[in-house]
């Protein structure tokens, strides 16, 4: 018992000391007793201390408790108790499992012992209630403490996946509910682990659960759940779970949730209760895990958006977002995301989505959007959604890009809908809310990414605050804004530098326009200097530098105006009022500060208040993109070559740490000898006592001294890991920009494809003539079609009477032949009728003889009638 005790910590001596010995006493009980009721017993009082005495209850039966788990599993009851004890041993009532030290090194004593874990999956198949529930409810501990050993177990264990997927037939709720809750955990982090168990049917017998339970059931969010993991970043399974038809129950489970039947009692509830809204808000997390443009590549997310198109769950969800069934802000909000990520860079969602509309007002769902984000009393996270549904529907959307633009410009036959867009968006972007001007400004700099020609039709929009004032352009507007704003509404500034910014880039005009007033110049240029003098903190101020920084640099190297000497002067002027390197050195800031970060993560919003929207994501997209160009412009000496400096970090990282390996190596082998020689020396005791204390003694001082150094060593090696980890995460992400490069090098090619057919063409009223003509000509070849197809049925008919006729004359013909034709002799045929011949004259003979002996025996009868005084007549027709 020592032992135990000082490995797993001290406990109590006395009350301790008195529970170890009863433990004890019981397991030699166990030992040695042969009746089944003496074990029994002795198991039931192991099972009433395992939770006072869990270290002295699980280690001193161990042994006993796994040879009878694998030796008797006959025996139900022995094996039952067992499996019991050993869950109260493993599980805390005070302490988190991530906390219970103890239950973790139990657990990794039981994992030890490989017979232990081959029992365990054959009790699985034993049908008793207690075994099987108390077998699940065990192994659901073992994974929680020790959540990767049990997962390789189970995969190198044969049958063992099909054996616990098998337990969700069990018609008995407990163990089935139980089996659900042990997948939660079985599935998630191990991808080999989750394509097994969707092999094995996992899906549909999950689903089966969840339609047998109403809605608001913890077991439906169990279930929803042990799915979730399965699909989360698991390419393979997410094909099976497409191609499997799995989406379309998915659809039909999330309309049971939003549409009851009638005769459901959820039908009446307007008000959904916490869990069902759980429930619905899992269904969303399952879509999202399906196209979340985070975790998937792009193939797999346009596949699974068409058959979320399919399968009518946009349709569906759709109707949330337009506040069809009355829902909660939460589940309203996660609907709007959810729809957000299905129709995000597919163009057949985002045009169905487009024209979806509310029953009643025919409220297209875009103008729906719109002003639910432009009404400042909406909830903030309602409002967050929305702007990031409306961004996801422009996305790689030009034709979506081109007609929210139009809808600004003024025009006689615009119709009333997409005017009625415009007009919110400028709404926002002239409102006094700052969030609300964010979220307008944003809408326009997503209408311009990747679309320049777009960014000169935006220089024809004019804005005017009141009827009095003449209206301005929309660039001087935000400019003008910008100034006047100075130091205050920080959100509102970052929201109109970076419409700025990606407005002016690759746009000759727009620069041309921007610089032609000095006012601006001035501003940008006071504020890059005199960034001190404003009450902000630093991040922010080095937030609003690195965007000043970055509109400056693309005006220096996109702007080619028809005078050179102007690109010239203007250059001259940033070197000696702020300086290229000031400039780039607020770029290198930006990138590294915490709004950057923050933004970059993900598409969605991730900020719970307003003031927190700071940086869009597609905006850190295109600084990445323009950064290393913008500052080779700045700083033209600086040669870097970021790809050989990385790998030639990681090599050396390599090198350094191999050698620290191999130090470490070298210093513990030293420390082990010296220890040994040390335990030698003292068992020999050949040194005297003096010496043998200025030995230790130095064997300390040197122990101590090569502690510090292999502990400086390990700090060195975490330091220089980090930093491998740091330049490996970089190649990843380097990676995977050049795939999205690859990927929006294609559709940029479609993209020029549809601008040619949008330019203007001279030969226009010919091609018009061309296509009046030929519609002419389609007119009067289905004419003719449809006569051609009348005078062939007619044809049909009369070629079917005339075959009929054919038939008719033949069929005369071979009569006529046949009647025409002369009788000829048969012998046959002679012979034949002579045979009947004489065969009837036979048979006539034949009856007279008959008709003879009638007559006399009529004659016998009379007479013997008469003689007993019968009057008989002679005449035959009366007798």
């Amino acid at each position: 018992m020592s032992y135990f005790r000082n490995f797993f910590g001290p406990g109590g001596e006395s009350e301790k000391e008195t529970g170890d010995e009863v433990v004890e006493k019981l397991v030699l009980r166990l030992e040695c007793s042969t009746s089944i009721e003496d074990r029994r017993d002795a198991l039931k009082a192991l099972r009433s201390m395992s939770k006072s005495c869990r270290l002295s209850v699980a280690t001193l039966g161990l042994n006993y408790y796994i040879e009878i788990l694998a030796t008797e599993t006959d025996v139900k009851e022995l094996v039952g108790l067992i499996l019991e004890i050993l869950s109260e041993c493993l599980s805390s009532d005070d302490e988190t499992v991530e906390h219970d030290e103890l239950g973790s090194q139990l657990t990794a004593m039981l994992l030890n012992k490989p017979e232990f874990l081959n029992a365990m999956f054959r009790i699985l198949e034993i049908p008793d209630f207690l075994v099987r529930r108390n077998a699940v409810q065990l192994m659901t501990t073992l994974v929680r403490h020790c959540h990767k050993e049990v997962q390789d177990a189970v995969i190198a264990q044969p049958m063992a996946v099909s054996k616990i997927v098998d337990l969700l037939h069990e018609n008995r709720e407990v163990i089935r509910n139980n089996v659900v809750l042990l997948l939660t955990e079985l599935a998630r982090g191990d991808t080999a682990l989750q394509k097994l168990l969707a092999y094995e049917n996992t899906f549909q017998l999950l689903f089966d659960i969840i339609d047998q339970e109403t809605a608001d059931s913890i077991v439906v969010e169990d279930c929803l759940f042990v799915i979730l993991n399965l699909l989360k970043r698991n390419s393979s399974n997410q094909e099976y779970f497409r191609e499997a038809s799995l989406v379309t129950r998915l659809t039909e489970l999330a309309r049971m949730f939003l549409c009851p039947p009638e005769d459901s009692p959820e039908y009446l509830v307007t008000e959904w209760p916490e869990q069902k809204t759980s429930n619905f808000i899992f269904i969303l997390e399952i879509v999202r895990s399906l196209v979340s443009p985070v975790d998937n590549i792009h193939s797999t997310i346009h596949a699974a958006q068409k058959v979320l198109m399919q399968s009518k769950m946009l349709d569906l969800l759709s109707m949330v977002l337009m506040n069809d069934f009355g829902v909660s802000v939460e589940v309203l909000s996660e609907s709007i995301v959810t729809v957000s990520e299905i129709i995000r860079g597919n163009y057949s969602c985002q045009d169905f989505f487009a024209h979806s509309s509310l029953n009643e007002t025919h409220r297209s769902s875009l103008l729906v959007l719109l002003k639910a984000m432009t009404v400042d009393k909406q909830h903030f996270r309602v409002r967050s959604s929305v702007f990031y549904c409306f961004i996801s529907f422009l996305f790689d959307n030009l034709n979506g890009k081109t007609q929210t633009v139009e809808s600004l410009l003024p025009s006689e036959n615009q119709e009333e809908e997409s005017y009625a867009i415009g007009q919110h968006i400028c709404l926002a972007i002239l409102s006094t809310e700052s969030v609300q001007v964010w979220f307008g400004a944003c809408i326009l700099m997503h209408c311009l990414i990747d679309a320049d020609d777009l960014k000169t039709q935006l220089l024809r929009v004019q804005l005017s605050v009141n009827d009095s004032e003449i209206p301005s352009s929309l660039l001087t507007h935000i400019s003008r804004q910008l100034i006047n704003l100075g130091p205050r509404k920080l959100q509102v500034r970052c929201s109109i530098l970076m419409l700025l910014a990606t407005w002016l880039h690759n746009c000759n005009p727009a620069i041309d326009a921007f610089l032609s007033s000095e006012e601006n110049l001035h501003f940008l240029t006071t504020e890059m200097m005199d960034h001190g003098s404003y009450d902000v903190n630093e991040g922010e101020n080095q937030l609003v530098r690195g965007l000043i920084a970055f509109l400056l640099a693309i005006c220096i190297n996109d702007w080619k105006p028809e005078n050179p000497e102007k690109k010239v002067s203007f250059t001259q002027l940033i070197d000696r009022r702020v300086g290229k390197e000031r400039l780039a050195e607020a770029l290198d800031a930006f990138s590294r500060s915490e709004f950057y970060i923050h933004a970059a993560q993900r598409p969605q919003p991730l900020a719970k208040n307003p003031q927190e929207l700071k940086i869009e994501y597609q905006f850190t997209k295109l600084f990445k993109q323009l950064e290393a160009d913008l500052l080779k412009t700045l700083r033209p000496n600086g040669d870097v070559q970021p790809s050989k400096v990385s790998e030639t970090v990681v090599s050396s990282y390599k090198k350094l740490i191999k050698q620290q390996d191999d130090t470490i190596a070298a210093l513990s082998q030293e420390l082990a000898a010296l220890k040994t020689s040390g335990g030698k020396t003292e068992q020999n005791g050949v040194l005297s006592q003096p010496e043998y204390h200025i030995m230790e003694s130095q064997n300390n001082h040197l122990i101590e001294n090569l502690k510090a150094e292999l502990a400086a060593k390990d700090a060195q090696i975490v330091e220089l890991s980090d930093a491998y980890v740091w330049v490996e995460q970089a190649k990843a992400m380097n990676e995977k920009w050049q795939t999205e490069v690859a990927t929006l090098q294609g559709w940029l090619q479609q993209w020029q494809n549809y601008h040619i057919e949008q330019l203007p063409n001279p030969y226009d009223t010919y091609c018009q003539q061309l296509t009046a003509e030929c519609r002419n000509y389609e007119t009067q070849l289905a004419q003719g079609w449809s006569s051609y197809e009348q005078l062939t049925a007619q044809f049909a008919a009369q070629t079917k009477e005339l075959e009929n006729c054919k038939i008719q004359v033949g069929n005369l013909q071979r009569e006529l032949i046949y009647a025409q034709k002369p009788q000829q002799f048969s012998p046959e045929k002679y012979a034949s009728g002579n045979e009947k011949y004489e065969k009837l004259v036979k048979e006539h003979d034949d009856l007279l003889l008959l008709l003879a002996e009638q007559d006399t025996k009529i004659k016998h009868f009379k007479q013997r009638l008469k003689e007993h005084g019968e009057d008989v007549s002679d005449n035959e027709t009366d007798a």
